[in-house]
């Protein structure tokens, strides 16, 4: 048996979110076009016969000009340590630049990957000039993909099973998300807070259930 950890990580709104969702077949993690969709680690569990491995999401990594862009900063940086795998996830449709340098500078390299997400909307000519440019980041492996479609996640989700170290399963084989259900209702109402208000509004609001 085989079971390991591995963290999504990058700048915000590069699909992190609808990544994990379409590795574990399963909303498990809550989406909206707004950046710090995302403000706390969200774990999902993939298992095979002979394979667990327990994703990381986390929230996308900027430089922070307030104590709350810090704290979302921190959380997201501790999710690369003690796992065996980092996702550096980048945007192909946007180029690449000093965000994502930034984000790279403040994770190991070594061990991460970079995963190119939104493959469908960049075309191949552009895919292939974002891959030429992300080769200065000496990832360990590159891995285009459309977590929209499905394109390469298979792909990458085989590499990502042969890296986990030997080891017993972590969770039960049939849980997807250690997220507790009163935590997933309260998030899916922040998601359509955020999917139908503007501004600042989404982001002063918190959600509490009471009762369901």
């Amino acid at each position: 048996m085989r079971s390991g950890f591995v963290s999504f990580v990058g700048r915000p709104n590069v699909g992190k979110s609808t990544l994990l969702n379409a590795i574990c077949k399963k909303k498990v993690s809550i989406v909206s076009d707004k950046p710090q969709t995302t403000r706390t680690r969200v774990r999902g569990v993939v298992t095979n016969e002979d394979t667990q491995v327990v994703f990381v999401d986390t929230p996308g990594l900027h430089k922070a000009v307030s104590a709350l862009g810090e704290r979302v900063n921190a959380t997201a940086l501790e999710s690369t340590k003690d796992v065996d795998v980092v996702c550096l996830v980048i945007d192909a449709t946007a180029p690449f630049g000093a965000g994502d340098k930034w984000v790279s500078s403040h994770i190991d390299m070594s061990k991460a990957i970079v995963v190119l997400n939104k493959v469908d909307k960049a075309g191949p000519t552009k895919v292939l000039k974002q891959l030429t440019a992300l080769s200065q980041l000496n990832a360990a492996e590159y891995f285009p993909v459309s977590a929209a479609t499905g394109e390469g996640v298979e792909v990458l989700m085989r590499y990502l099973q042969s890296k986990m170290p030997e080891g017993e399963m972590l969770y039960p084989a049939d849980m997807v998300s250690e997220t507790p259900e009163s935590t997933w209702i309260a998030e899916l109402v922040r998601e359509q807070l955020l999917v139908y208000t503007n501004q600042e509004l989404p982001y002063s609001i918190a959600t509490r259930v009471t009762e369901w």
